[in-house]
């Protein structure tokens, strides 16, 4: 298993506890007690009773807590995307052993994207010790029959928006990785997830759930009184298929490092 994925799968089951425990104050907010007279633990009783009256004062909020949830997933989300592509970035720098073997767009946008890095360094997190190593690192890959062990695989990951479908697509083409969205609805679990057969069908219904996501993740982060805050079982829903989509994600990144690089002898 990708360690990648397993973080970021790890970091969706915690979200998933948190979901449990706040249906679990729910449902403590709409019980009736009785407190016992004698108890063995009173220190414990009493501090139970505390939990009780806060979720009864505050029940009408659990939805803003719960919510608030989506932000945390689609942050680890766009994270884990972002390593995954960086990290297939140094898969194929590895493979390739000279920059002439990279795959060609990705040679391409190495400039570009370095050049965006140096123009506005603070913008994206750099300070001037990364541009200089910015500088120096594209400089030796310039060089005529440069051997490579390093690019600015960085550079080449900087999104400006969220991690909608078409933002996730037009990352992995930066380096060659055509219809990622194509190879990830082959995959059987997005189709078992879907109750689709057709990958075509699949793939509109995986878009239009991300952009939905991010859509309420943004409406989320800045709310109005028009939003309509997500259940539980939103959440877990949106939990599984961020899952699925990153394992299927995940499970293409050794077919690209081997099919991207003309590794010629």
């Amino acid at each position: 298993m990708d360690p990648i994925f397993n973080d970021f799968d790890s970091d969706l089951k915690k979200i998933c506890d948190q979901l449990e425990f706040i249906d679990a104050l729910k449902k403590l907010s709409g019980c009736i007690h009785a407190a016992p007279e004698k108890t063995e633990h009173p220190s414990f009783i009493n501090d139970a009773l505390t939990i009780y009256d806060i979720s009864k004062q505050t029940h009408t909020n659990f939805p803003i807590v719960s919510g608030t949830l989506i932000l945390y997933t689609c942050g680890r989300f766009e994270a884990m995307t972002r390593t995954l592509f960086e990290d297939l970035c140094q898969r194929l720098v590895s493979r390739a052993s000279k920059f002439s073997k990279l795959p060609k767009k990705m040679r391409e946008n190495l400039p570009i994207f370095t050049a965006k890095i140096i123009a506005e360094p603070r913008k994206y997190g750099h300070a001037e010790g990364g541009v200089r190593s910015f500088v120096a690192t594209l400089a030796s890959n310039l060089e005529p029959e440069a051997m490579v062990n390093k690019v600015n695989h960085e550079c080449l990951s900087i999104t400006e928006s969220n991690m909608r479908a078409d933002i996730l697509s037009e990352l992995f083409s930066r380096i060659g990785a055509e219809k990622i969205w194509a190879r990830i609805s082959e995959q059987a679990s997005m189709k078992i997830y879907f109750e689709q057969s057709d990958s075509s069908a699949v793939e509109s219904l995986a878009k239009k759930k991300l952009n939905e996501l991010m859509d309420l993740r943004n409406k989320i982060a800045h709310p109005s009184s028009e939003l309509n805050w997500p259940s539980t079982d939103d959440i877990r829903d949106y939990v599984e298929f961020l899952r699925i989509t990153a394992k299927a994600l995940a499970d293409q990144i050794g077919v690209y490092e081997v099919t991207l690089c003309q590794n010629m002898e």
